[in-house]
């Protein structure tokens, strides 16, 4: 009798730690990026203050890459232009990507942005997106600010 409460408690205090460990982990505070992606685009005249810029409200895919190594460790397409990601501690490049738009054919009635390459023309897509390099610090989430702006708008 003696043997198996011995046994018990010891099977109990071998249990204890993983318990505690579990819930350490449960607790953990997660860190990351977030933020917002701001219209950059001057609509019409510009003016002089600069009014502020409006929330982006298109598609735009967030993409977190190790600034080391350029590996893509989050992305994500929002489009009420607000983001949060989660990553690890680290030096990150963060970037705003606006999607790539079809192919544009060009007819009597439309004409295409193009860029000459050698001596093939290439479509040039007009959203031009953002990217920084951020630190994210253990448990905490870093704020920042991105932008996407229209480059065939002058």
């Amino acid at each position: 009798m003696r043997r198996a409460a011995v046994l018990i408690l010891g099977l109990a205090m071998a249990l204890l730690p993983a318990t505690a460990d579990a819930e350490k982990h449960q607790s953990h505070k997660p860190s990351g990026v977030e933020g917002t992606v701001f219209n950059g685009t001057c609509p019409g005249a510009c003016q002089a203050p600069p009014p502020p810029e409006p929330v982006y409200s298109g598609d735009v895919t967030i993409t977190v890459a190790r600034a080391g190594d350029g590996r893509v460790v989050a992305s994500e397409g929002i489009a009420d232009g607000h983001f949060k990601l989660r990553v690890k501690r680290g030096l990150y490049n963060v970037s705003s990507v606006p999607p790539s738009p079809p192919p544009c054919q060009p007819t009597p009635t439309i004409v295409c942005p193009v860029a000459q390459a050698r001596s093939e023309a290439l479509i040039a897509p007009c959203l031009r997106g953002e990217t920084k390099q951020v630190k994210v610090r253990r448990h905490r989430f870093t704020q920042l600010d991105l932008q996407v702006s229209n480059s065939c708008i002058v």
